[in-house]
This record gives C-alpha cells, sequence and structure tokens, in this order.
C-alpha cells in the first residue's frame, strides 16, 4: 500500500500534525518519490533536510542567512505525541533527528559526530549553559540513520524511525 501525502497542504509549523505517525508517513511518501540510485538518495536527503529541519544547501555560501534558517521554524512540524520521550527536549523533535540525518548522510562518521558535539556546545552557549542529553541522544541516532540511507537508499528511513523514534 503506498501511501501519498500532499506536502503543500502540510506547510504550516504552527499546527503540529500528528507526531511520529505523521512523520512516518511524510518521510515514506518522499522516500517512494525519490529516483532510484545514488542521484535520488541525495534528492531525498535535500527534500527533507529542508521541509523537516529548514536545510537550505544553497544558502551555505550566505553562513549568517544558513543560520538563521537553521534556527528558524521549518516549512514542516509534527510535533511531540508518540515520539520515544528520551528524545524530545521541545516542539519539534523531527527537526533536530532529521537534521543529523542529514549530516550522517553526507559526512564520515567520525566528522559527523564531531558536528553534532560542536552544534551542541554552539546550543550550550546560545542557551546560556543548558545542555541537552535528549538532543545528543537523537542525534547520535540520526546520524546513524543518515549513514544507513547513504548505504541502502531512502526507503529504509520510515522502519528505521518506526523502530527506534516512536512508543511502542
Amino acid at each position: 500500500m503506498r501511501i501519498e501525502l500532499n506536502p503543500m497542504s502540510m506547510r504550516s509549523h504552527a499546527t503540529p500534525l500528528g507526531g511520529v505517525d505523521a512523520f512516518i508517513h511524510y518521510v515514506s511518501a518522499q522516500a517512494h518519490a525519490a529516483p532510484g540510485g545514488w542521484a535520488g538518495a541525495a534528492w531525498f536527503i535535500l527534500r527533507i533536510g529542508e521541509d523537516v529541519a529548514n536545510i537550505r544547501l544553497h544558502d551555505l555560501w550566505q553562513p549568517a542567512r544558513f543560520l538563521r534558517q537553521m534556527a528558524a521554524a521549518p516549512p514542516l512540524g509534527f510535533g511531540v505525541d508518540g515520539f520515544i520521550t528520551s528524545l524530545v527536549d521541545d516542539r519539534n523533535p523531527a527537526r533536530h533527528y532529521l537534521a543529523f540525518v542529514f549530516v550522517g548522510f553526507w559526512l564520515p562518521a567520525r566528522l559527523a559526530k564531531g558536528v553534532l558535539y560542536a552544534w551542541e556546545v554552539a546550543g550550550f552557549i546560545r542557551y546560556r549553559g543548558v545542555w541537552s542529553p535528549h538532543d545528543v541522544a537523537c542525534g547520535k541516532i540520526g546520524l546513524r540513520h543518515g549513514a544507513l540511507v547513504r548505504s541502502y537508499g531512502p526507503v529504509v528511513l520510515p522502519a528505521l524511525i518506526a523502530a527506534e523514534l516512536a512508543h511502542k
């Protein structure tokens, strides 16, 4: 059974869309829409990275703009319903997770882990001494899932989310 979602009707971060179940359905729809091969996997990561984590690589050359986008609410938000609570520290855990799926897809494991900790240290400074072990745990899962998408393609991601991020 193929699940079709219309992402254009889901473009509001103000209203959660049904938590982890809606997130899994969205990721599944995008995975099935992706062309085959490496180019399709790259398309998939770029697409979901922009929609869910506000990662727009075309703005990387404008660092201030890129970082403002990363801190802003993404086009899609899914809320916290159904996510394992030990991985949640804000209203949109899918955003943080997917940012590190993105990193794990593009970077080798050691460099990706360095980016995770650098990002969390920056957050520690930005939020005046608040360290989030939930973010670190969620980020580590995202890095591993990104590497698996790089190796096996986008179709593995919905099952990985269901197995490791969703309440059972």
